[in-house]
Parts: structure tokens; sequence; C-alpha cells
């Protein structure tokens, strides 16, 4: 059974969602696998946030696939286009790309400079104009460059003045068309023709005309090119070119399963298209309804995606309250089996580790921040979420390059979309959904990563937030240097201790430690080495604790140990024991040009209620001063 994978941007746009249909119909027909790697990062997103959703094709692997299908146009960020060519180019995997020729690879396209020349030239000829305004397509596409220099060619063939005034930069959006005719009222320069390089931009330009009081086609001829659905729902309808992306979709299959690989390489197809002659430049449609069937369909869908918004609100609903990315994993669970698919995947990056890189990186450098997300990227995929024919599983770490574990395989033989759960730059994984309608509606498929990527991120945010609180929270209570509590974090401790021994009828002890001869080796080997040896200490102390004692640095080379005392009062000596003795391991243990060595003290608090803690902490630095003299002393 082979297996195909398509790249392709934009499919909330008609024209994709057209090619997709194609393939869509091969696979029902013939079987197969096929992997649509798509994402909504069309031209007029931000760069970042096409730099996060590209990378949705970094997980493409070629030698996976007995071909491969190129959008190429789609992928408007240059660099991200020119990577995925080279990256195709030299995997050796047949490729066909659809619209654009490219080298070592078959093509598919549309005659658009035909196309558009006839059009043009029916403009003037049947309809006698001759000021003719044309809004161009983005500069990036090769379709829109065939169909402005087709706009050129023939007004010169018919002795038209091309005037650079009509001539007007778009980007295929509606909002193009509205741009274009507000400025050209402004001027003052309305036309008899406007031309456009697609149906979108004609559907702005007829609704901006109608809102300023022209009408279409009566004052202003209005024409488009691809035959969407905009152009067929429009009043009037738009008069365009129809350019059959189902059949070249379709087509694109058949000759991957079909055709060896030297074959396609040189494989050069054209599609060929309609010219639609209707309402918007005066030519009456043939067979004209009266608008019934547009108004059910719509109504169809309407209910549909009323249905699909509704449960996909309850389930962001629930993301938004989730306090780890883990949380999501219920909520899925609810929503997935009213699809209809037969499989179900997502894969997320260790989000946790990603959290916890970022709170160690607070407060540093920019580019340190960018290293902990650079080294989240380096990290496999776990799939905590996996649907497959209605029952679900998890699986933990994925084997480099693979999109799923070998266990999951009813992906084989469907049509599956995978698409990338990013915030702007930030790649967190993708989801993988078998052919259902809410994979091919693409305003819900479009919304549904969008939300799934923006609850990702505000729980991403969620977390460092909390686990930067929690360090500020422990800055402020510990020293930096030992790990062990401050004066302010011993402070608070202490007042636990003391309730607590109060409750409990039992004693508290003190024992204050001071370093022998720290500024001694902070003077003859250097503050790195008195830091080691403040560190040490701090260690030593930890080690001679329990979980009923709290030591804290008290400043320089002091210390403070606070703990509750056993039945007997003795806890007290059997801590300065293990203290002492554990100094002695650090002798043995630690070649040193000087012998490791603090003095300690200890006093006990029988009157735990009515006794200062500050009078207790001079005794027993009083009782640490004494032993410190009789040492030295000897």
């Amino acid at each position: 059974m082979k297996k195909i994978a398509v790249v392709l941007c934009g499919m909330e746009y008609s024209n994709q969602q057209e090619l997709v249909q194609g393939m869509i119909q091969y696979q029902s027909e013939h079987g197969g696998s096929i992997h649509v790697f798509h994402c909504s990062g069309d031209h007029l997103q931000t760069g970042d946030y096409k730099r996060g959703a590209f990378k949705i094709f970094d997980l493409l692997n070629p030698k996976d696939y007995d071909g491969i299908i190129l959008a190429r146009e789609t992928l408007h960020e240059k660099e991200m286009q020119k990577r995925v060519v080279e990256r195709l180019q030299e995997s050796g995997v047949p490729v066909i790309s659809l619209g654009a020729k490219t080298e070592g690879m078959g093509c598919i396209e549309f005659d658009n400079y035909d196309a558009m020349s006839r059009m043009v030239r029916h403009v003037i000829r049947e309809h006698g104009v001759r000021k003719i305004a044309y809004i161009d397509g983005p500069k990036e596409y090769s379709d829109a460059a065939k169909r402005a220099q087709a706009y050129k060619d023939v007004l010169e063939e018919e002795g038209v003045p091309f005037d650079s005034h009509w001539f007007f930069k778009g980007d295929y959006s509606v909002e193009a068309g509205t741009y274009v005719v507000s400025e050209l009222d402004r001027m003052h320069r309305i036309p008899e023709a406007i031309i456009c390089a697609n149906d979108c931009m004609a559907a702005g330009a007829i609704m901006e005309l109608q809102d300023r009081g022209y009408r279409v086609p009566e004052d202003v001829l209005v024409t488009g090119f691809d035959n969407v659905s905009i152009a067929k729902d429009n009043s009037p309808r738009i008069t365009t070119v129809d350019c059959d992306r189902e059949t070249m979709g379709y087509r694109a299959c058949e000759y991957l399963m079909t055709k060896t690989a030297k074959e396609i390489q040189k494989l050069c197809v054209q599609i060929p298209t309609t010219q639609i002659y209707s309402e918007s430049c005066g030519c009456e449609r043939e067979g004209q309804d009266d608008g019934r069937e547009i108004k059910h369909r719509l109504i169809r869908q309407s209910a549909k995606t009323k249905n699909y918004q509704r449960r996909m609100n309850e389930v962001f609903n629930s993301f938004m309250k989730s306090k780890k990315v883990k949380d999501f994993i219920g909520p899925v669970k609810e929503f997935v089996p009213g699809l209809g698919t037969e499989c179900f995947y997502i894969a997320f990056r260790d989000t946790d580790a990603f959290a916890r890189r970022m709170v160690r990186s607070y407060g540093d450098r920019d580019s340190l921040r960018d290293a902990a997300w650079n080294e989240a990227e380096t990290e496999r995929y776990r799939l905590p979420i996996a649907y497959e024919k209605g029952v679900f599983s998890s699986y933990g770490e994925l084997e480099p390059g693979m999109l799923l574990p070998k266990e999951c395989t009813a992906d084989e033989n469907v049509v599956s979309f995978i698409m990338p759960i990013h915030y702007q730059e930030h790649f967190f994984g993708y989801c993988m959904i078998g052919h259902c309608d809410m994979a091919t509606e693409a305003d819900l498929i479009k919304q549904w990563m969008l939300e799934l990527g923006n609850a990702v991120e505000s729980v991403l945010k969620k977390q460092i937030l909390q686990n930067i609180t929690e360090k500020l929270d422990r800055m402020s209570a510990f020293d930096s240097l030992t790990g062990l509590y401050n004066r302010v974090g011993f402070q608070i401790q202490a007042d636990k201790y003391k309730m607590y021994a109060k409750s409990s009828g039992r004693s508290l002890y003190i024992s204050f430690i001071d370093i022998d001869g720290l500024k001694k080796v902070n003077d003859t080997y250097g503050h790195y080495e008195g830091d080691w040896l403040i560190k040490t200490i701090g260690e030593c102390l930890k080690k001679a604790s329990h979980e009923e004692e709290v030591c804290m640095r008290f400043g320089g080379d002091e210390f403070i140990v606070l703990g509750l005392e056993n039945v007997a009062d003795g806890r007290h000596l059997e801590f300065e024991q293990e203290f002492q003795k554990n100094i002695q391991k650090v002798n043995e243990t630690q070649e040193r040009e000087y012998q490791v060595s603090a003095s300690i003290g200890s006093y006990t608090i029988e009157d735990v209620e009515n006794t200062n803690l500050q009078i207790v902490i001079e005794r027993a630095d009083m009782e640490m001063y004494l032993r410190k003299k009789k040492k030295k002393r000897g």
C-alpha cells in the first residue's frame, strides 16, 4: 500500500480545500495513505507566527513516503519554502509540484496566462470598456505574475494604454479589494472595469463599490479568477475563471500512485481552465437558480458549524482551567469521539521541562531564555492521546523521526491531517486527525489548532509564573550559597516550631555554629575556597539534622540550628556529635592544606512560651565561644 505526503499552507482558503477534496476522492476510490502536513500560516501572518507554524514541515521525513505533493507557493515564508524544497530535492523521493515548476520535480499547473488573457479580451471586446483597473496578487506567487503579465500584454494588443495609476498590488484578500476601490474613489478615478487576480479581491471590490453607491455591472464591471465559493455565493455572481483544483489534487495522487520516479520527474501537465462569464460583468449565466440551493447549503453548514463550535468552546473552557498540559487529556477524550474520525492523536514536547528551564533562566539575558527554548526543541515527543477506532491509549517518548509508534496503525489507508500546536514561534507539538468533517472544515480546524496552541501557552505561562513565584519565595527565605534558611526563612520556621513545641509539651534547643579559621582560608586560598568551606559546613549540618530540625546560615561564618528535644532532652548532644563526625569524614576524604573545623554551642529552651529566642541565641553563641576559646588553648 502506497503512502503519500502533502505539503501545503492555508487550508482556510477554498483553493487549498478543493485540492485536498480531490485527494480525498482519489483515496476513497483507490485506497492508500495520505498525510496532509498543513498549517494556517499565510502571507498575512507575522514572521514569528510563520516560524512556529511552519515547523510542522520539519516533522516530514520524505523517506517515509512513496511520493510527495508540494503546494510550494502556499508556503509564504521564503526561507522555509527554500528549506522544504531542498530537503525534498535531496531525498530522491518522487515529488509533484502544484502550480509552480521546480527543478527535479514533476509539475501540474493551470495556464494562468492564457486564462487571464481571455478574460481581459472579453471585457474589452464584448463590453467595449477601455478604462480598466487591475488588482494584482502577492508578488511571490508565480500565478499572480502570469496573470498580471497577461493583463498588460492584452492591453497592448488591443491598443489600450497601460496606466500605472490603475495597477494596484493586492494580497488575494477581500480587504485588498475594498482598499483599492476606496483609493480609486478618493482619487476620483473610478474605472469602467476592475479585473482582479482572484475572486476574494473581486468580492471585496464589489462590496465596496456597492457601499459607495456604484452599481455592478451597470457602473463598473468586475471580474475575478479561481471560481471559489465566494464567486458563486456573491450578489451579483462574479465573472471568473474556473480552475479545477479538485482534478489537480486527484491527478497528483493518481500519478504518484501509478507512475515511476523517472516519469514523475519529467511530468508537466496543464489542467484546462474554463471561463465563466456571469453577472458581475453583465453576462447572464445559463441555468441560473433562485438562490435556494445556496441558502440551503449555508443553513446546513451553519448548523453543523454551530454544533462543533459549541462543543469546542466547552473543551477550550476546560483547557483554560488547567494547571498543566497533561490536564488537557480529559476534555479531549470527551470531545474526540463525536468527530466521527477513525483516528486522532496529540503529541507534545516535555512542556514541564521547558517551564523548569525558563524558571532557571529567569532574570537572565534573552539569549539564555532562547537557549531554554532551543533545548526543548531537541526533545522527543510524547503521545498522551491516541484514539483509534473508538479506543483511547497513550504512549511515552516516540523514537526520533517517528510521528506515531509502530503500534498505531489506524492512520493507514486513510487521509490524515497533521497540524502544528504552537503559539507564535514556540512549537509545542502536533495534532493528527483522520478524515472527518471538522478536519476539512477550514475555519473550525483553524480555530481548534489556534485555541489549542493558545491554551498550551496560557498553561505554560501559569506554570512558569507559579514556579517563578516559588523561586522568589525560596530566594527570599533561603541562603543562595548553602541552600539553608536565611534569617527571614528561619524566623518563619521558628514560629512554627515554637507552636509545635508548646502543643506537644516538648523542649526546643538552639545550636550556634562558627567556622574555625574562615578568614585565614579566604586570605590564603581566596574566596572561592572560602565559599567551598562555607558550603561544606552547611552540608555537614544538613546531614546531621533530622526532619524536626531547621538549619540557618546566620551570616558570614555563623550558623544556627533549631530543633525539638527528645524525651531525655539529649537530642542537641546527638546533633553535635553527628555534626563533628561529618566534619571528620570531610577531612578524611578531602585533600586540603588545612583542617576543616567548626565550633558549636547549644542551649535548651524549656519555657518555650515565655522565652525570647534572641536571648537564647546569644546564650548558645556564648557557649560556642567558650568552647572555641578552650579549643584554642588546647
